[in-house]
């Protein structure tokens, strides 16, 4: 079998090469630095340093939400049909009493009002019941949201990695020093190696002179 041969690549092709792998690197970190500049998230902006850590923020906050609302719907629930019950075992006894020939006629004129009452408090628990079902059921979407956000999360950074390691290793010499070039090829799962930060990868594409 023929070996495949492979030839020097020319100077100028590796030039551009760095530059294009530069560019794409710098776009990527830029998209990502962006991703938290909505003012209706400026307060979590604030305190998370990187994009990737407000996208799992975001995810963090969909999922606690959710937590809440379950929790609220399971706690009311019970109360509710506790309510229900009450007001049909009265509803019961009024209505036995109602036929009682004994019973004074302002009395029966409370009984009314009382009965048509009892029947809408069960009437509205129906109703208030089958709502908090819903959004029981509703809440299944954090499960998803907060899946998908892992998803990019991983994505965005297992790519921006990658780029930075190919613009790396395509430095022209004396770009980088060489303990901080096997630090940042190394990654943060190695022994010695470093996970980057947003200003760290700032820092990088500016000594690269992107």
């Amino acid at each position: 079998m023929t070996g495949i041969k492979t030839s020097a690549v020319p100077t100028t092709n590796n030039a551009a090469v760095f530059s294009r792998l530069g560019l794409i690197v710098r776009d990527l970190h830029d998209a990502l630095c962006e991703l938290g500049a909505d003012e209706v998230l400026a307060d979590a902006v604030c305190e998370l340093p990187s994009a990737r850590e407000r996208l799992l923020h975001i995810g963090e906050l969909t999922e606690r939400a959710a937590n809440t609302v379950l929790n609220k719907v399971e706690h009311v629930q019970p109360i509710q049909d506790a309510l229900a019950s009450d007001a049909q075992q009265l509803q019961q006894q009024w209505q036995a009493m109602a036929g009682d020939t004994q019973v004074p006629e302002q009395m029966k004129s409370l009984m009314a009002q009382t009965l048509s009452y009892l029947a809408q408090a069960r009437e509205g628990h129906d109703i208030t019941h089958a709502a908090l079902s819903d959004i029981m059921l509703s809440q299944d979407f954090q499960d998803l949201t907060g899946q998908l956000i892992k998803k990019v999360v991983s994505v965005l950074e297992r790519t921006e990695n990658d780029l930075l390691k190919l613009l790396i290793d395509a430095a022209p010499p004396g770009a980088l020093s060489r303990i901080n070039k096997d630090e940042l090829l190394a990654g943060p799962g190695a022994a010695g190696g470093v996970a980057l930060k947003q200003d760290d990868v700032d820092d990088l594409l500016a000594n690269l002179g992107f």
